[in-house]
């Protein structure tokens, strides 16, 4: 009997290979035969579904922004109110569980590798871009302050939940679930100040 090919299934198996080799292993980790074997595939299926160290690096990328959009979107649905959805969307960026570590690890990675590629520099501008137009939309619904304002607490907040980030990435130790809530709401106390 021939052997029925679940292509869905594949990708998802190689997609998630690929993220948690990049978020274990960072980008000189990223390598075809460490997402073969994490996916349980030949490095010739991987090379087929990404051609270069490039595309595992983009995929990856995607991955992260996916994850994390899907989470603040669901978090700002749930919100009572705009200044709760604030504080819960920028909460939401937080590492603070495992998996959100692993998503810290993954942006901190990506950036590195993006800093001499102008292509993944290109992708994550964009993405980072839109999480900073989410908060400055957020704000200004929460404040009622004028856009520039709110963009330019927007920027703050959004640098200080990257900052937490990636320090939380290099030492969660030190960096709890705690401290890093803290951190951040001392800035969203400022963020949404009128």
């Amino acid at each position: 009997m021939p052997r029925i090919r679940d292509d869905a299934a594949q990708r998802a198996r190689l997609s998630e290979a690929v993220f948690t080799t990049f978020a274990d292993l960072g980008p000189t980790g990223l390598t075809l035969r460490a997402v073969a074997e994490r996916a349980g595939c030949t490095t010739g299926l991987v090379l087929h579904t990404f051609p270069d160290k490039r595309a595992l690096l983009l995929h990856a990328r995607d991955v992260l922004h996916d994850r994390t959009r899907v989470r603040a979107d669901a978090l700002e649905a749930d919100a009572p109110d705009p200044a709760s959805a604030v504080r819960a969307v920028a909460g939401g960026a937080l590492a603070l569980d495992a998996a959100r570590l692993a998503e810290a690890r993954a942006w901190v990675a990506f950036l590195a590798a993006a800093l001499g590629d102008p292509v993944l520099r290109d992708r994550h501008v964009t993405n980072s871009r839109s999480f900073a137009d989410r908060l400055a939309r957020l704000l200004g619904s929460a404040t009622g302050l004028p856009g520039p304002v709110c963009e330019g607490r927007a920027a703050t907040l959004g640098a200080t939940i990257e900052g937490i980030t990636v320090l939380t990435a290099g030492d969660p130790e030190r960096w709890t679930p705690e401290g890093q809530q803290a951190a951040l709401d001392l800035a969203l106390d400022a963020a949404l100040a009128h």
